[in-house]
């Protein structure tokens, strides 16, 4: 089941964030502390054109996803995660149909998101959703040099 946010799911998204790509990809606690700023800045701001979901599987939290206003055309995806022990059963393709439906809803025109090279299996999805890879460059984050890249998807809402 894929849920809006609620307020009791802030600790879930920042620590499991945290979790799972120190373990996975080696990230430090910067990235943490990235997420919280993330997390923490949508409550602020509440924006009916801005949410997050939670999937929950098994009434568990399972992942998550989320859609920032940049401005009147375009949002960001970001927060995009699923638990490994959930993986392989399409939850993903899901999260992301999810919030480009939100998008297409508010007539967002763009939808960008920052991912790096390393994210195989993330970037497949982006693909497969129409994104398309347009721009990359090293940068060092969370005590890493990584290959940052901005993936795009304009959408065609018909009017």
């Amino acid at each position: 089941m894929i849920r809006p946010f609620k307020l009791e799911d802030v600790d879930y998204i920042i620590n499991s964030h945290y979790n799972l790509y120190n373990k996975e990809f080696h990230y430090d606690l910067s990235f943490r502390a990235f997420i919280a700023d993330r997390v923490h800045g949508f409550i602020e701001r509440s924006d009916p054109n801005e949410n997050i979901w939670i999937l929950e599987s098994e009434g568990k939290q399972s992942g998550s996803i989320s859609i920032h206003k940049v401005n009147e055309e375009t949002a960001q995806l970001g927060l995009f995660l699923i638990e490994p022990d959930v993986r392989g059963a399409g939850y993903g393709q899901q999260l992301v149909q999810t919030a480009i439906d939100f998008c297409k809803g508010l007539a967002f025109k763009t939808i960008i998101l920052w991912t790096n090279s390393e994210l195989v299996t993330a970037r497949r999805i982006y693909a497969k959703n129409g994104f398309v890879l347009k721009e990359s460059h090293t940068e060092v984050l969370s005590n890493k040099q990584l290959i940052e890249e901005k993936w795009t998807l304009s959408i065609h809402t018909g009017e």
